[in-house]
């Protein structure tokens, strides 16, 4: 009976540390989403990814609301789950900015390779 109870309570123990540790471990990574949030909506890449911008803010949202509650888990979850959304619109935004400087590049390609030509002509300057 006493070994049941102080497995019980070692249990319960175990626990509540782990859980301290979830909220520790949320909160130390909320200040590193709010900042890199912050930093992608400023960029003008951001305007590609605003979509993508909007749920994770409200992922880091959830985050706030579920430290409040000092619901570990939860907390844990989503800071992983807003990491992830914040890592998605950073990519889909250096991939339209990518997409936007190739069509740049293709448009100066064709430009040098008209003047190319034209040099190429016979009594071309």
């Amino acid at each position: 009976m006493k070994q049941t109870v102080l497995v019980m309570l070692s249990l319960l123990l175990g626990a509540g540390l782990a859980v301290a540790d979830d909220l520790k471990d949320a909160e130390a990574k909320l200040p590193q989403l709010s900042d890199r949030l912050t930093k992608l909506s400023a960029s003008s890449a951001g305007e590609y990814a605003k979509p993508d911008i909007a749920v994770a803010q409200a992922s880091i949202g959830a985050v706030k609301a579920a430290l409040a509650a000092k619901n570990g888990i939860q907390a844990l979850q989503k800071t992983e789950i807003a990491d992830l959304q914040l890592t998605m619109a950073e990519a889909k935004a250096a991939e339209h900015e990518s997409a936007e400087q190739l069509v740049l590049r293709r448009t100066e390609l064709r430009k040098l390779e008209a003047q190319f030509d034209q040099l190429l002509q016979p009594g071309g300057n």
